[in-house]
């Protein structure tokens, strides 16, 4: 961190520059800070790239694109302007070391480390590029070790410099020694680029070099290119195998992102959250305080606060707000557009009250925060999430009632949602609507699945029914009839969608709509429950109680298990996956618990009491507990043995999934808001509210997120 210099800006979109982070391919990286307090990393495009118009146009696509990258270990992003004289975006800033210092100060990680690391990276990979994003510079520096776990950054956006870079410059863009031979050759290089810099990343993590050595620019190339990987010094024979796999020449040879997910979770004996999983030396590097620059509120030194008149926030939320700087929390109040927010802002603490009573939401997608107000035919609210300001609202939306979470899906500057007999797309900036295409088999309340460009949705009339979308235009591709019941929610990989319908899981090509096979459970059995998708394998279970997990790509079965007594699974059985293990939860009062390489058994733990369900019972796996919901109470497990590390109970309300962040459990009931230390139990902090909307707490960076009588509500996660 270095401090400004003459010529730095001093504001980039509202916010204040405090110092220099560092330089890359696309511009400069600077540490700002919101108008609330709230220190985020600000990247401001090189003058010679912002007088590129293909340039611009790429930037605003990418940028549009990867405001939908979600999951744990990725930095989301805040804010862009595509349009600025000098293009700029805002991520969240983590504090901490990037994999790259870690390394170069305390040596190579330990197999342990390398194997959580890995399945970390391989998750946020898989989530970007779900997004229709391909990171296409991942490297050490590109990775950071932060108090709370593992992060990839600046994914995205470096596809936006390509063809300009290479028109330039002649190369390409990337980090040689990381960069894919594709890449190296020339633009182009797509997901199975970021698997190959994903294997060369774990090769320093392993070893403190890179796979290809050291040397001058056009020697990393050419190693690349023609010479093998050197993995000597990698001496752990699985983590050799899965790094060699990643870092095949041919890309078509390379295993996909969510298989390299699938092989290292298995391998993982905990994920990459907080610093157990590191070495205690840096671990304690990581966690020590970094100091910040001196700096304070915009309006502390004459910049305009707010567009609207500010007072301090009061109620329950206040305490979340303190921001860094040591200002004092804001709100704003008399917002424009019938909908006002209170908030610390940037800060990401506010309350939106539209003067309605929520019936739908929240669902955090990207910058939005999406909720619905009224009854049957609704009206769809989108709200920015870092200010709590209302962008726009749009009616003949369906509201979802108490039956399905709010029906809402984006994918780059569209937003899709149910209508009455139609589905509708929006424009994401203004809520403008483009076109709503018919669903003769009946509306459907469940949000469509987003893959190769289309929309997928089961019609909750026709229930035999799935129709594909163009997401551009609304003009129906494909129907296919599956012959049975078909059960939500749908799958999508990008290449196939999978389809559960009676005793028939399905694996149809997105394109075409063609079956690419299709796995019988046998005769007299059904799917029941919902299902799991994790490391290119589907879990389903049947009403005969077996377990299945079958190959993502061709449907056979790589294993099978009972999970219980006959008739044990029902409607309500769920499936889940995380850290390499497959749990369970029905209406047996029974959580079971499978090793995802194989299906051996591991544990099991019945609760007493009233049968639950088990949708209730899907765990939130956390600084090595599973955590459910169940009977007014939280309950922790531990995820290895099964044995209960604490519980915590005199909770009021219906039993919902918990939340996690800011490495924080949190828990929504009637009359509050609870969040819980994961690994002791320890209460961290009650925020009282007024009433329950079914499933409507959520989480997305450090902000949770929920609806009750007084409106739409962003708190900042206590930890």
């Amino acid at each position: 961190m270095d401090p400004l210099r003459a010529g730095d800006p001093p504001r980039i979109g509202g916010i204040r520059l405090l110092a220099r982070l560092g330089t890359g391919g696309m511009g400069r990286v600077f540490l700002g800070r919101t108008a609330a307090g709230r220190p985020v990393a600000v990247k401001v495009v090189h003058p010679d790239l912002a007088g590129d118009p293909g340039f611009r146009a790429r930037f605003a696509r990418e940028v549009a694109a990867a405001r939908a990258v979600g999951g744990a270990f990725t930095a989301p992003l805040i804010d862009a302007d595509p349009d600025a004289p000098r293009p700029w975006l805002v991520t969240a800033y983590l504090p901490g070391r990037s994999l790259q210092e870690a390394v170069d100060g305390h040596g190579p990680l330990p197999p342990a480390s390398v194997r959580a690391l890995g399945a970390g990276l391989a998750e946020a990979i898989v989530a970007i590029h779900r997004a229709g994003v391909a990171h296409r510079d991942l490297k050490p520096s590109n990775v950071m070790l932060t108090p709370d776990g593992a992060r990839v950054i600046d994914f995205g956006i470096a596809r936006a410099a390509e063809a300009a870079t290479v028109t330039r410059t002649g190369t390409a863009v990337g980090s040689p020694g990381y960069m894919a031979p594709e890449q190296a050759a020339g633009p182009g290089a797509g997901p199975a680029g970021d698997v190959f810099a994903l294997g060369a990343v774990l090769a320093f993590a392993a070893t403190g070099t890179g796979p290809f050595g050291r040397g001058a620019v056009h020697e990393l190339v050419y190693r690349v290119v023609h010479e093998p990987p050197r993995l000597d010094g990698v001496a752990d024979p699985d983590l050799h195998a899965a790094i060699a796999g990643c870092l095949a020449k041919d890309p078509e040879l390379r295993p996909s992102a969510a298989a390299v997910l699938e092989r290292l979770a298995a391998l993982a004996p905990a994920a990459p959250h907080g610093v157990a999983w590191l070495p205690p030396p840096v671990a304690s590097d990581i966690t020590r305080p970094v100091p910040m620059p001196a700096g304070t509120r915009d309006a502390a030194d004459g910049g305009p606060a707010s567009p609207a008149r500010r007072r301090p926030l009061v109620g329950g939320a206040a305490g979340a707000a303190a921001p860094l700087a040591g200002g004092a929390a804001l709100t704003a109040t008399g917002l424009p557009g019938g909908g006002g927010a209170e908030a610390g802002a940037a800060d990401g603490v506010w309350v939106y009250d539209p003067k309605g009573t929520f019936s739908g939401g929240p669902v955090v997608l990207g910058d939005l925060v999406f909720a619905t107000t009224g009854i049957g035919a609704a009206t769809l609210h989108a709200v920015d999430r870092r200010t709590g300001r209302k962008r726009w609202s749009a009616g003949g939306v369906r509201s979802p009632g108490d039956l399905f979470p709010l029906g809402v899906a984006a994918y780059g500057g569209v937003v899709y949602a149910p209508g009455d007999d139609e589905i509708i797309a929006l424009d994401r900036g203004t809520g403008r609507a483009l076109w709503a295409a018919p669903t003769p088999g009946g509306y459907t309340l469940e949000a469509p699945v987003i893959g190769a460009g289309l929309l997928f949705a089961p019609q909750s009339d026709a229930e035999s029914v799935v129709e594909a979308y163009d997401g551009r235009t609304g003009a129906r591709r494909w129907v296919f009839d599956t012959g049975g019941f078909v059960r939500t929610p749908l799958m999508t990989d990008g290449s196939l969608l999978y389809a559960l319908a009676e005793g028939t899981v399905f694996g149809v090509e997105a394109v075409s709509g063609r079956v690419r096979w299709r796995h019988g459970l046998g005769r007299r059995v059904e799917v029941v429950g919902t299902p799991a998708a994790a490391g290119g394998a589907l879990y389903v279970i049947d009403t005969k109680s077996v377990l299945y997990a079958l190959d993502a790509a061709t449907g056979k079965a790589r294993w099978t298990q009972r999970k219980g007594g006959p008739g044990s699974a029902s409607p309500q059985t769920a499936v889940s996956v995380s850290g390499g293990t497959v749990f369970t939860g029905d209406g047996s009062r029974t959580v079971s618990a499978f090793r995802a390489r194989d299906g051996r058994p591991l544990w099991r733990h019945a609760f007493p009491g009233r049968n639950p369900d088990g949708r209730r019972l899907l765990p939130l796996v956390a600084s090595g507990v599973a955590i459910f919901s169940f009977d007014e109470s939280l309950v922790a497990l531990d995820a290895a043995t099964g044995r209960v590390r604490w519980q915590a109970g005199g909770l009021t309300g219906p039993d919902q999934r918990p939340v996690l962040a800011a490495g924080a459990v949190h828990l929504a009931g009637w009359d509050a808001v609870v969040s819980y230390d994961p690994a002791t139990g320890r209460l961290l902090h009650r925020r009282p509210r007024t009433n329950l909307e079914a499933e409507n707490l959520t989480a997305a960076g450090d902000v949770i997120y929920w609806t009750d009588g007084e409106g739409l509500h962003a708190a900042k996660a206590p930890h």
